[in-house]
């Protein structure tokens, strides 16, 4: 049984598995110092031990795909549960998973990331671990165990108590748009690989939450090669994000692109330096 099921996830552990399954580097993520709220924090530090575990039985997508998500997090960037679509669930269970979903969802869009920000992180890194499993549907006992901890930590959930009809209008005018998103790319490359794909399907499903009136989209590249050659990359990368937007629904004048190349990194290098966090295409939604 991985060690992620039996829940202990202490910080000891992590170093113990440091060596293990060399091919999927855990280490950078973990040790990442985080810059968003206290949900976006402690959602890290959950994806961090999912994806040791994944690591620890040779899971490498799984690996990387809970690494690009504690990555997001890391950031201060608006990461969600995992749309049930994206994983080949088992019919006789996407009742079952459909339901917490959407309860879940529920529960964190009325404030439970702000009020109980350590019971909503374990909630949906624990969703994530049913899904992964319930995917997989071959150990019964790590599915029932990561459905457990999601009900444990469901039940902890908490939300602001509800105001006067008069309140809640006043305070929908003020709801705060989701956090910018990023789009990470390889070196020198356009393509959007499994974990693009993923922020970018997110940002949509916000996208139609939120309703924003304009999607901004900022292209960045590393410092590495001619300065010139990195603002057209920066601007292929764009258009790749706008082009998968645009096919997931959204309408080509709610987006707006621009290209930055090298002249506005999200960590500031010397030149000819390779930054995977300045390959990068940034969602922003304004009203």
């Amino acid at each position: 049984m991985r060690q992620i099921k039996t829940f202990s996830f202490a910080a000891a552990g992590l170093l113990l598995l440091s060596g293990c399954s060399g091919f999927v580097d855990t280490d950078s993520v973990s040790m990442m110092a985080p810059k968003g709220n206290a949900f976006q924090n402690a959602l890290h530090q959950e994806y961090v031990d999912l994806a040791v575990a994944e690591k620890k039985e040779d899971d490498g997508d799984d690996a990387k795909y809970f690494i690009a998500k504690a990555k997001s997090a890391a950031m201060g960037e608006s990461v969600g549960p995992q749309p049930l679509e994206e994983r080949a669930i088992p019919d006789d269970t996407k009742g079952d998973l459909a339901k917490a979903r959407l309860q879940l969802v529920n529960k964190l869009w009325k404030g439970a990331t702000e009020v109980t920000p350590a019971a909503a992180a374990r909630a949906q890194a624990m969703f994530d671990c049913w899904m992964q499993e319930q995917e997989e549907n071959n150990q019964p006992a790590h599915i029932a165990a990561c459905r457990a901890e999601y009900d444990k930590a469901y039940a902890l959930l908490g939300t602001p108590a509800p105001m006067v009809k008069k309140e809640v209008v006043a305070e929908k005018k003020m709801v705060k748009l989701p956090f910018p998103y990023h789009v990470y790319f390889a070196t020198d490359s356009t393509d959007l690989d499994g974990a693009a794909m993923t922020v970018i399907k997110q940002a949509f499903a916000d996208f139609n939450l939120h309703k924003p009136t304009t999607v901004e989209l900022s292209g960045h590249t590393d410092t590495v090669g001619n300065a010139k050659y990195n603002e057209g990359l920066a601007r292929h990368r764009a258009v790749a994000v706008r082009n998968e937007l645009i096919k997931l629904g959204m309408l080509r004048k709610t987006v707006v692109r621009h290209s930055f190349g090298e002249t506005k990194p999200a960590v500031a290098t010397g030149d000819n330096t390779e930054e995977e966090f300045n390959r990068v295409v940034k969602i922003t939604f304004k009203r």
